[in-house]
C-alpha cells in the first residue's frame, strides 16, 4: 500500500518550523509538528502491516488544525486503510452450550476487548495468538491467520469447566419425582425378589425341620437348628415382601402424582418400618 507522504512532509518541515511559534492549535488538537510526525509514522505502520495504528495516525494528521495539504493527503488514505483492516466476530459458549458475553479477549498479549457483544473487532492482518478468559472457566488460547481486507470473520470459542469443578446438575426430562418413582419401583422389585427367594428357602428348611422333628417338641440339636433356620428365613422373606410391597406402592404413588414442575429434591431409603421417602415436590 503506497503512502507517498515522505516528500510532502519533508517539504513542509521548514514551514512547520517557522509556523510553530505562531501557530495556535485548538485545545487538544494536534500541532503542525504533531501532524507531520503522525503522517511520517503512518508510513512505517503501513510497512509493518499495523493497519489499526496507521489509521489512528492518519486521523491525527487529518485533523482540522493540520496544514491543509497534509490534512487532505491523510484524509485521502483513511477510507483505503479502513477497507484493508480485517474484522473478526467472536462467539463463546460454555460446555453446556450456553452463550457467554463476559469474556475478556487478548491478542498477542495485549487486551483487545473486555466483553463479547456480537460486534466485529478490528485486528491487524497476519497470524495472531488470541486468549479468551471467563470467570470460573479454564482460559482458551487460539491462533488464527487473519487475511488483509477480510471482513466479519466468525469464530466460535468453547470453554470447558475449570479443572476440578463440579458441573451443576441438569434437569431431567422425566422430572425428579418420576425418577424417584423409578428408584422406588426398583427397590420394591428387589424386595419382592428377596421375599420370594427366602420364601422358597423357608419351605425347604421347614420340610427338613419337620422330617427331623415330626412331633410338637424337638429333642435333637440338629432339629432345633433346622427349625431356627426355617424361622429366620421366614422372617427375612416376610420383610422382603413388606419392603417390596411398600416400594411398588410408593413407586405408583410417586409416578401418578408427579407434578409438572422440576427441580424438586427427595430421598429414598430404608428406615424403621420399611421404605422411607422424604422430600418436597
Amino acid at each position: 500500500m503506497g503512502r507517498p507522504l515522505t516528500k510532502l512532509t519533508s517539504a513542509l518541515a521548514a514551514a512547520a518550523a517557522l509556523s510553530l511559534a505562531g501557530t495556535t492549535a485548538w485545545a487538544g488538537a494536534p500541532t503542525t509538528a504533531e501532524c507531520l510526525t503522525a503522517s511520517e509514522a503512518s508510513l512505517k505502520s503501513a510497512t509493518d502491516h499495523k493497519l489499526r495504528t496507521e489509521r489512528a495516525q492518519l486521523l491525527v494528521c487529518a485533523a482540522a488544525t493540520c496544514p491543509e495539504v497534509v490534512r487532505k493527503e491523510c484524509l485521502s488514505h483513511v477510507d483505503e486503510v479502513n477497507a484493508e483492516i480485517p474484522t473478526i466476530i467472536f462467539g463463546a459458549k460454555d460446555s453446556t452450550g450456553a452463550d457467554l458475553g463476559a469474556v475478556k479477549v487478548g491478542m498477542d498479549g495485549e487486551p483487545l476487548t473486555d466483553k463479547l457483544d456480537g460486534a466485529a473487532l478490528s485486528v491487524d492482518p497476519g497470524q495472531h495468538v488470541f486468549t479468551f478468559e471467563a470467570t470460573g472457566l479454564d482460559p482458551v488460547t487460539k491462533t488464527f491467520l487473519i487475511q488483509q481486507s477480510q471482513k466479519d470473520r466468525r469464530e466460535q470459542i468453547t470453554f470447558e469447566a475449570k479443572a476440578g469443578a463440579v458441573a451443576p446438575p441438569r434437569a431431567s426430562g422425566l422430572g425428579t419425582q418420576k425418577i424417584l418413582a423409578i428408584a422406588a419401583g426398583g427397590v420394591g422389585l428387589v424386595g419382592l425378589g428377596v421375599g420370594a427367594a427366602f420364601g422358597g428357602l423357608t419351605l425347604s428348611q421347614k420340610s427338613t425341620a419337620v422330617s427331623a422333628c415330626p412331633g410338637a417338641a424337638c429333642s435333637t440339636p440338629a432339629g432345633v437348628k433346622d427349625w431356627s433356620n426355617a424361622t429366620s428365613s421366614g422372617t427375612v422373606s416376610t420383610i422382603g415382601f413388606i419392603v417390596g410391597g411398600v416400594g411398588v406402592a410408593a413407586a405408583a404413588v410417586l409416578w401418578f402424582t408427579a407434578p409438572t414442575t422440576k427441580g424438586t429434591t427427595a430421598q429414598v431409603g430404608f428406615g424403621p418400618g420399611g421404605l422411607q421417602v422424604r422430600g418436597s415436590w
